[in-house]
């Protein structure tokens, strides 16, 4: 009987197992055939690894890490840069120590009910007793020392509690026959002073001030509206000149139509080595769309192939002409179905896009190359403006880059790109997975200079 129970228990743990373990693994089902395979976190990455079996589309987190894929583009630098500043924004941030509450900070005599409560301005002023019914004490150099390091409410407080004084009423009459004197009490605040036409008097300093203020207001508000037709006047060129969205260095290189002769070389020594379908035609590419991608400031330009499903992107140097060109071409698509097949895509601490690398469904690794390292990033946010013949659209991409090496002898490509990133445009979403390699600018016959 002890043996049955023992057997009936442990069926019944294995049972209960099963069961989670189909749980758990439910809530990371395939989405396309890409999924997420078990890999060992390096020490102190701050994430944790999930369960093998994840996926989405059929595409998973490879099992192994590299160590990023180094690339001398200027455009891979440039967005590596980025992200490299933002991981140092972010180390700042959490160095930056946390500013204790006012309530920590208060002293105790400033609460109320400890203390009591300690105004900030000191009451009226009230005359010290040296100058109380002591007419020799005005108009020395103390007093006029005290009224000076008074305030002008309570210089006012004051005056206001002399008039009753007989020795100041006395003192002040034989005051006022001196001018300078009078001149002197009237600046200070003494109503009884101040006379119609005296420079000194409260109101002409004040009339004077005030004059002053509208003269400062008129000048800043002139000065603001030039400069402001000025930028207006500036800005009117380049927006005629370029399509709304579109007025980025050298974009009226490219325009939607026009046809660039094409050099088939790199795609046939490309053939069997890289994924990469090449373009169609026979050494002439028409132009469907112009892209505008811009990753926290750093821009690259796309022209898009019949179709849109493959393009050039290009990068320009400073003098706005082409120093690298890049040929992708799409190799799967994805629509996730819900929250968790999102999430194997972009989940900050698991998803696929910013991963250390990408693995596509042949089994091959390829590294990330933006920002390249062994702990997950997050996806570039990047924002594409399309020029077509329809008109001028956008769309928001969180994308990364992966490469990983042919292995192919010279002259064939070196590298094979893989592009992976999540779109959303006019309500819809999906991700989208592009191979490339590199083409020289020069196999692309461009316009010498702008159109």
């Amino acid at each position: 009987m002890l043996s049955r129970a023992a057997f009936f228990c442990a069926a019944l743990v294995v049972a209960l197992g099963t069961g989670l373990s189909g749980a758990s693994t439910s809530a990371f089902a395939d989405s396309g055939g890409y999924r997420r395979p078990t890999i060992s976190a390096p020490s102190g990455s701050g994430w944790s690894a999930q369960s093998g079996t994840s996926s989405s589309g059929g595409y998973r987190r490879p099992s192994t890490v590299g160590r990023g894929y180094t690339s001398g583009s200027a455009g891979d630098i440039s967005i590596s840069r980025s992200t490299s500043a933002q991981a140092l924004q972010q180390y700042r941030a959490s160095q930056q120590p946390r500013r204790p509450s006012v309530a920590a900070t208060a002293p105790p005599s400033s609460a109320w009910g400890n203390g009591g409560y300690v105004p900030r301005r000191p009451p009226s002023y009230a005359a010290p007793a040296g100058f109380a019914g002591a007419s020799g004490a005005y108009g020395t150099a103390a007093f006029w020392a005290m009224l000076g390091a008074l305030s002008a409410s309570d210089r006012a407080a004051y005056f206001r509690q002399s008039q009753v004084d007989p020795a100041y009423q006395q003192w002040r009459q034989q005051a006022v026959r001196d001018p300078n004197t009078s001149a002197r009490l009237a600046a200070l605040g003494d109503q009884a002073t101040a006379a119609p036409g005296n420079v000194g008097a409260p109101g002409a300093v004040a009339s004077g001030v005030s004059g002053i203020v509208w003269v400062v207001l008129f000048v800043a508000v002139a000065a603001f509206a030039l400069l402001w037709l000025a930028r207006r006047r500036a800005a009117r060129p380049a927006a005629a000149t370029a399509p709304p969205g579109l007025s980025g260095r050298g974009t009226t290189r490219f325009r939607v139509g026009q046809t660039i002769p094409l050099d088939p070389a790199p795609f046939l020594l490309a053939a069997g080595v890289t994924k990469v379908q090449p373009p169609p035609g026979s050494g002439m590419i028409s132009v469907e769309a112009v892209g505008l991608l811009d990753d926290a400031g750093a821009q690259l330009h796309r022209l898009y192939l019949p179709g849109r499903t493959a393009f050039f992107q290009l990068h320009l140097g400073a003098d706005g002409a082409p120093d690298e060109c890049r040929y992708f071409s799409r190799l799967d698509e994805v629509q996730p179905a819900d929250q968790a097949e999102w999430g194997q895509w972009l989940d900050p601490a698991q998803g696929m896009i910013g991963w250390p690398a990408f693995q596509t469904k042949d089994g091959k690794n390829y590294d990330r190359i933006w920002g390249p390292g062994q702990v997950k990033v997050a996806p570039r946010q990047q924002t594409e403006t399309m020029q077509t013949l329809n008109g001028v659209m956008r769309r928001q991409l969180q994308a990364m880059l992966y490469a990983g090496p042919t292995g192919a002898a010279p002259p064939a490509p070196p590298s094979e790109y893989v592009m992976v990133a999540a779109v959303e445009d006019s309500g819809q979403a999906w991700v989208e997975i592009h191979v490339g390699i590199d083409v020289n600018p020069a196999a692309l016959t461009l316009p010498p200079v702008p159109l």
